[in-house]
């Protein structure tokens, strides 16, 4: 087997890995938000006109959406990695959309990091009503995913230089 026909059979497998993996965190996501038993709640506060029953309804709404904004982040670098795995899978190795494809993968991770050190614990101080800093939270886990994010942005990066060269390359030949 052909060193390409390997890694087209691999990036199947990871492509069908990858779609699962989009499946079942966007049903994580629903299971996490419950957002079926807050519609109650809401529906009442605006039919009796209580705005401050409005705001007690959608505070563990906007609470429970801020907890998941590093997942919905890196949500986004999922499907970028499923379609680099369908169109390498397809045969199209080093194209432009598979270098945006990794950028975009990159970029997932830096600002999923990025959200989770230090976005996500802003917003929770703000909608807990303390209206400051609620501090950092860098774990192992979030400088890892921000490294990793940063090499494969720079790797994308590296791979669209790669293209314009060659393009340039085969113009001057």
């Amino acid at each position: 087997m052909s060193s390409n026909a390997r890694l087209v059979d691999q990036a199947r497998t990871f492509e069908v890995i990858a779609w699962i993996a989009v499946a079942a965190l966007s049903l994580q996501f629903l299971v996490f938000l419950k957002l079926l038993t807050l519609i109650g709640p809401i529906a009442d506060a605006i039919r009796l006109g209580d705005t401050s029953g409005l705001r007690g309804a959608f505070q563990p709404v906007l609470l429970r959406l801020v907890d998941v904004l590093p997942a919905l982040i890196y949500l986004g670098g999922l499907f970028a990695a499923a379609r680099i795995f369908g169109r390498v899978a397809a045969g199209d190795l080093f194209s432009k959309a598979n270098s945006e494809g990794l950028a975009e993968v990159g970029s997932s991770l830096l600002w999923g990091a990025g959200a989770s050190a230090v976005i996500v614990p802003w917003i929770k101080s703000w909608l807990g009503g303390d209206y400051g800093f609620g501090g950092f939270h860098l774990e192992m886990e979030t400088w890892v995913i921000a490294v990793i994010g940063g090499a494969v942005l720079i790797l994308g990066k590296m791979m669209a230089q790669a293209g314009r060269l060659q393009t340039e390359l085969s113009e001057i030949i």
